[in-house]
């Protein structure tokens, strides 16, 4: 077991997200906590991620991966909470963001760090994060372990999925 990072399985089982969407918490510290995804507006689950982002010493910053509804569901219900940011590649595909980023931004996460790589095709926003001393990629819908992944114009591209992987 990694404990650098925690996986909390939203409950939002469907036929696109197979049991439910990943949500990622890491770092903490002075920096505070990344949350990856926050995937619905759900009290039980939204207070299952404050309380993993307390034990880290609370939450700093909301990440997201790409614009679908599985993955931003949550993230202004947790802002509004929290009154922290949400960062994402693009306001066009996420338009709850506060602050764009770009490919190459890295986030402190504790004692290692966290880049955000442009990886478009599932999405034209979307981004993996990958941490880089322990070598672990956060993949967002960049790859599926069930099932393969949407790829649908006009958000989608073939051949920029195909470069992104």
């Amino acid at each position: 077991m990694n404990h650098s990072y925690t996986i909390i399985l939203a409950p939002n089982p469907s036929i696109m997200t197979g049991p439910g969407t990943n949500t990622i918490i890491l770092g903490g510290g002075s920096d505070g906590a990344l949350v990856i995804d926050p995937a619905i507006d759900e009290n039980a689950y939204l207070d299952t991620l404050v309380q993993e982002g307390e034990r880290r010493g609370g939450i700093g910053r909301i990440l997201i991966t790409h614009g679908h509804p599985d993955h931003i569901g949550g993230a202004e219900a947790l802002r509004a909470r929290l009154q922290v940011p949400i960062y994402a590649y693009s306001r066009q595909g996420v338009p709850v963001a506060d602050v764009e980023i770009a490919d190459g931004t890295r986030f402190p996460a504790g004692e290692d760090s966290l880049r955000a790589i442009h990886t478009p095709g599932h999405r034209f926003d979307h981004l993996c994060y990958y941490l880089e001393r322990q070598r672990i990629l956060f993949a967002g819908d960049l790859i599926s372990g069930l099932t393969t992944n949407v790829i649908a114009p006009p958000d989608g591209d073939m051949l920029d999925y195909m470069n992104s992987l």
